[in-house]
């Protein structure tokens, strides 16, 4: 009489990524193929902190090129140029790009290369009926908040006008551009970090890379750029001396002003200069 022979079915391994932070367990997933049990490996967690690390540089460079107009509005961006870019491997870029383009940075659509997102006009007016409506209110509150300071930030502010005042006596020149824009920044910075209302200052916060390419346009007027270190100046005189009024008052005389300024270049510019702009 014939005996069938039993065989145990073998036990097939495959190694694939895990989510960071799991027990690091053998993971049982069934892959279709009957009476087999397979196993995936975790990713090691220096690996997975590793492709973290490299993702959070590649869309910080992204980022930071996007807004200071290296990367122009309505350039498109190849994967494989981006790899070349950034030095990243292809899934650090591809989550960099996610984070861009929720962000409104870039437009994904489907069977096309990212792009960057282009400046359109009706945006632009949004962005800017929302800054007179937070950035007064933020300006007030921190003017209320030195009048009792106890984190030096009135001395921040005092410094800044100092150096504010000194560049305003400088002729323009490319070293005067370079310095305006660093006291700018300088002056961000501080009033978002002296706002006490933090849901305040993260809605400013988050506005700022969209603002920052703006204010690209705005700074291509550089007559204007002497104007604009006086109403600093007044901000951090209104600021300093707890003036709620008046520090609203400033800061949305000069948004004003900025925004007049960016809608005046575009609409001066040449017609090919607009090809990144919407005008709807």
């Amino acid at each position: 009489m014939n005996t069938a022979i039993m065989t145990k079915p073998r036990t097939t391994s495959i190694v694939a990524p895990q989510e960071v932070g799991g027990s690091g367990a053998p993971t049982n997933i069934p892959v279709g193929i009957p009476g087999c049990q397979c196993y995936r490996r975790p990713m090691s967690l220096d690996t997975a902190v590793a492709t973290q690390g490299k993702a959070a540089a590649a869309y910080a460079q992204l980022k930071r090129e996007i807004e200071h107009g290296i990367l122009a509005p309505g350039a498109t961006l190849p994967e494989t140029d981006l790899v070349a870019r950034t030095g990243a491997s292809r899934t650090p870029v591809r989550e960099a790009i996610r984070r861009l383009a929720a962000e409104g940075l870039i437009v994904l659509e489907p069977r096309r290369a990212p792009m960057v997102s282009r400046v359109s006009i009706a945006g632009a007016r949004a962005l800017f009926e929302f800054r007179r409506l937070i950035e007064p209110a933020a300006a007030a509150a921190v003017a209320r908040s030195l009048v009792t300071d106890r984190a030096g930030r009135a001395s921040a502010f005092r410094g800044l006008r100092e150096r504010l005042a000194q560049l305003h006596t400088s002729q323009l020149s490319a070293a005067f551009e370079t310095q305006f824009g660093e006291l700018t920044s300088e002056f961000d910075d501080l009033l978002v970090a002296a706002t006490p209302n933090e849901h305040l200052a993260r809605s400013i916060r988050e506005l700022r890379p969209h603002t920052r390419r703006l204010r690209l346009i705005a700074h291509a007027d550089t007559d204007r750029l002497h104007d604009s270190l006086r109403e600093h100046i007044e901000m951090c005189d209104a600021l300093v001396g707890g003036d709620e009024q008046r520090a609203a008052s400033a800061i949305t005389l000069h948004l004003v002003h900025v925004e007049q300024a960016i809608f005046h270049r575009l609409w001066d510019s040449e017609p090919g200069s607009l090809s990144a702009v919407e005008l709807s």
